[in-house]
């Protein structure tokens, strides 16, 4: 069975990871596809692999059963003719008289044509084999039964039928929403990224919602989990969160100014937060001091050698601040985020 999985572009490798950490020998291959490392999209090729395995993805926006893949040009012509070369005959495995069919259409890259345009060709040359079986097409846009994604990248068309009707983002723990909350996928990346050593603290010292805390438990049964944040009522909720996720027994809830920390020195052995101004927040007055005062106090509650995670869009401000307080960079990520390129910074202090 060949999948596509679509994700946060700049985590692909991450996704591969996962898959095969979960899947093991039942992957056969497992590759990025489309023209770059970073397109969001995921090729791999399972078997025996299960519809609820594969919405348990961490690191997976959306799941797409593939039927077929062909090759397309910049042109609509070119399109038409990948389109009408698709195979389709699986379809009829999936496809009754009475079910009722979507279309989508997502497309990457230099083309002459737009994503409408793909998506209405798709839906004519769906009409046309539907009725030459003699069937008429019920096609509904908004709630269909059937959903088919049409996937262009560069010269390559993916034809398949999504597995998830929701983004797998929409985790169902998460009754408590903070303004500015980060994508649990990205959650669940930054914690394969920190990767922390078994029975240790890990600090979110900025956690909102307490999403990146809930992902990292969800993960890691074996690490306990220090949630800490300036406003009562954010705190309050990622509390929320957690007990609805189950793993509220791992994480200790603290409402304080992570920039003036009132807890002891060198409490965490690792830490993992979104700061504020991170991915959405546009430049505001007094960024510079925040960050200065938030890697300053993070230096403190660090023991010698802790790693910290965190994701921001003040990637040269944050490098200069690194420097500063004695952070060594172990690695940077370029990661997409709602139109915006943030940094996934790992760092050590030393």
């Amino acid at each position: 069975m060949i999948i596509l999985l679509t994700t946060v572009p700049g985590i692909e490798d991450i996704v591969i990871n996962e898959v095969k950490e979960l899947f093991r020998d039942r992957v056969a291959a497992a590759e990025v596809f489309g023209s770059s490392n970073v397109t969001g999209k995921v090729l791999v090729n399972v078997s025996g692999v299960t519809i609820n395995e594969l919405k348990t993805l961490g690191t997976v926006e959306h799941v797409v059963m593939v039927l077929d893949i062909g090759n397309v040009g910049k042109d609509v012509g070119s399109l038409r003719d990948c389109i009408w070369r698709l195979r389709l005959d699986e379809l009829l495995n999936y496809y009754t008289p009475n079910t009722t069919i979507g279309i989508m259409a997502d497309r990457s890259g230099d083309h002459e044509f737009r994503s409408p345009d793909a998506a209405a060709l798709l839906g004519e040359r769906i009409s046309e084999f539907l009725a030459s079986m003699g069937i008429k097409p019920l096609f509904n846009l908004d709630n269909a039964d059937l959903t088919l994604r049409l996937i262009i990248d560069q010269d390559k068309c993916v034809l398949g039928i999504s597995i998830t009707r929701k983004p797998l983002r929409n985790r169902p723990y998460r009754r408590f929403n903070h303004p500015a909350a980060l994508n649990p996928i990205l959650a669940n990346a930054m914690f394969r990224v920190l990767s922390p050593a078994p029975s240790s603290r890990v600090c979110d010292i900025t956690c909102g919602s307490g999403t990146i805390v809930i992902e990292g438990a969800l993960l890691r049964r074996d690490v306990s989990f220090l949630c800490i944040d300036i406003d009562y009522g954010y705190v309050s909720g990622a509390l929320m969160n957690a007990r609805e996720a189950g793993v509220d027994y791992l994480v200790d809830f603290v409402v304080m100014d992570s920039t003036r920390p009132a807890i002891r020195d060198n409490v965490c052995a690792h830490a993992i937060f979104n700061p504020p101004f991170g991915i959405r927040i546009e430049p505001l007055k007094g960024v510079t001091g925040f960050y200065d005062s938030l890697l300053r106090a993070l230096r403190g509650v660090l023991r010698d050698g802790s790693s910290a995670v965190f994701i921001t869009v003040r990637k040269s401000l944050v490098r200069k601040i690194l420097a500063k307080y004695g952070f060594r960079i172990m690695s940077e990520r370029v990661v997409e985020q709602g139109g915006i390129w943030s940094s996934i910074f790992k760092v050590v202090r030393e």
